[in-house]
């Protein structure tokens, strides 16, 4: 019996170390999953193997995202990590309306349909990320809303 409470406290320990260890990164923000699409059948959630995502992170520094342009999969997520010293928001040109990406629409913040769109819907701090997965091929232009000389462009194939 003795045992079994030193495992307990012990198992306790570890997890509330590795909630704390993640809370200290903050909320990552994200739209939409990041996981590879599922379908389901029954009810019951069947993995696509055929499917595969890859990740790509764009920093964003007082002067601007690096690399200003990154082509990737259909499929693909982008991470936009904040390195810079102020709050930023990345959003799908144009600039202030950010209707460029299909569906998207700074109107949509706050919404329902928010969860589709490429726009992060707010600020988000130094040492903060924003991740968006790209659905639709083509050539997408964003900006960060709160300095909108600051842009990039996604190309997705």
């Amino acid at each position: 019996m003795k045992n079994l409470i030193i495992v307990a406290v012990a198992l306790v320990g570890v997890v509330a170390f590795l909630y704390m260890r993640d809370g200290e990164k903050g909320p990552v923000l994200s739209p939409t999953s990041t996981s590879a699409p599922t379908s389901t059948t029954g009810g019951n959630p069947m993995p696509q193997s055929t499917v595969s995502e890859s990740k790509v992170t764009i920093t964003y520094s007082d002067s601007g995202y690096s690399p200003t342009e990154v082509e990737i999969k259909k499929g693909d997520t982008i991470i936009f990590e904040n390195n810079s010293s102020k709050t930023m928001w990345t959003a799908s040109a144009v600039h202030p309306t950010h209707k460029a990406y299909p569906g998207s629409d700074i109107t949509k913040c706050e919404t329902q349909p928010q969860a589709g769109i490429f726009d992060a819907c707010g600020g988000y701090a130094p040492g903060k990320l924003w991740e968006f997965k790209f659905n639709e091929s083509g050539t997408w232009k964003y900006h960060n809303h709160l300095q909108p000389n600051h842009t990039g462009t996604v190309v997705v194939e």
